[in-house]
């Protein structure tokens, strides 16, 4: 399989498990009752410390985006809304649903999209690209997505799981990752910090980490936010 089928694979998994549901939190990825989302998605809002711009790849209806707008707001923090997604039907479900946004949305691949600027906060998970190109594709997003001070934040929704569990959830040859945090280590990519939220219906912890901004000598970009 080439990479660019890989990518065409993802998109139609993709959309044939979201679009046949009605509830938002479905269509955005999340089985079970709107209470489960809640556990396991305000941990990324968790990790937006400040206010600024936050892009969330693979953002789907823009339901999590949604969230994090009110879950931020509750601590005075205010955030400008960005999403990125391979599939046009879910990007213009974003847009419907955050119309006052609509222009901040984007159609593309993560791994070789080009931002029109730098962001604050950039949310991802590892299973968006092949096993072998998460190193590439985490230093693409810190060379070329991330204002100075912004921080990266990888979700691993899979945490805990066995890796027969989560090999049911995601394409054929993306990693099956139980422990974000270590596998992150393994690509050279250490880090201490997450935030955590837990799965009522399954009983285990899932962790956001969050992976500082790079400091080099200068960096180039418009900033957004």
């Amino acid at each position: 399989m080439t990479l660019d089928d890989w990518f065409l694979s993802l998109k139609k998994t993709l959309e044939d498990a979201y679009l046949k549901h009605e509830e938002p939190w479905r269509q955005s990825g999340m089985s079970g009752p709107e209470e489960r989302w809640i556990s396991l998605r305000k941990p990324v809002a968790d990790c937006i410390d400040k206010p600024g711009s936050f892009l969330d790849i693979g953002c789907a209806n823009g339901y999590l985006l949604e969230c994090c707008l009110r879950w931020t707001a509750e601590r005075g923090i205010r955030i400008e809304p960005y999403g990125l997604d391979i599939s046009e039907k879910l990007v213009q479900m974003a847009r419907q649903r955050l119309p006052q946004y609509a222009n901040n949305f984007f159609t593309g691949n993560a791994l070789t999209w080009a931002p029109p600027g730098r962001f604050d906060f950039v949310r991802t998970n590892l299973e968006y690209v092949p096993a072998e190109y998460e190193r590439r594709y985490l230093d693409f997003i810190l060379n070329n997505h991330l204002n100075p001070g912004g921080k990266l934040l990888v979700a691993n929704y899979g945490e805990g799981l066995t890796v027969q569990e989560i090999e049911k959830g995601i394409i054929k040859g993306s990693h099956a990752t139980s422990d974000v945090i270590q596998r992150l280590g393994e690509l050279g990519f250490g880090t201490s910090q997450y935030k955590e939220g837990y799965d009522p219906t399954k009983g285990r912890r899932i962790r956001v980490a969050i992976i500082n901004a790079r400091q080099p000598a200068a960096f180039g970009g418009l900033r957004l936010g």
